[in-house]
């Protein structure tokens, strides 16, 4: 692991941690998840969407939504198995807690989610779930997920969540 990864682990494992304590989303998926959605060439957490707009996940937002709460960007998606650059109005976060805290509820309290929530007590399952619920469009999502999880090590910071920790959104 290099400088900047170390550097990029230290920013996000602590929001990672609180969003498994307060939601029950893994917090290894949840890192991996940020590496995933915020490299680029230059690195994890390096690209336009995380440095600039502190979106860690490629959250998407309503488009003329509030005014500064959004912005529009080019992006790349599988359609029919084959990439597209389209533009998506992506949302905005004053600061990486804010991006984590509404990746963790997003995940927690979309009913399109609830097969992953059902999953919180393995990492791997909630990555094919998510998947499966249709959180990426990238065929090979939940298997890159599993990947950085693995050569990463990511797991280790798994924390228990609280115990009514999205109690409330499980199946």
């Amino acid at each position: 692991m290099n400088g900047l990864q170390n550097a990029f682990l230290k920013l996000v494992v602590p929001p990672a941690q609180a969003a498994q304590r307060k939601w029950g989303i893994p917090a290894s998926v949840t890192i991996a998840q940020s590496i995933q959605e915020s490299s680029n060439e230059l690195g994890w957490g390096q690209s336009q969407l995380a440095r600039a707009y502190n979106n860690y996940f490629g959250i998407k937002a309503e488009h003329l939504a509030k005014p500064g709460t959004y912005v529009e960007l080019p992006t790349k998606e599988y359609v029919h198995g084959k990439i597209q650059v389209e533009e998506a109005d992506f949302a905005r976060y004053e600061d990486v807690n804010g991006s984590f805290e509404a990746h963790a509820k997003l995940l927690a309290i979309a009913q399109r989610y609830r097969p992953a929530m059902a999953a919180t007590n393995d990492p791997e399952a909630f990555a094919r779930q998510l998947q499966r619920c249709g959180y990426s469009t990238n065929p090979t999502y939940a298997s890159g997920l599993s990947h950085l999880m693995s050569l990463y090590d990511l797991k280790q910071y798994d924390v228990p969540p609280e115990p009514a920790a999205a109690q409330e959104f499980k199946l």
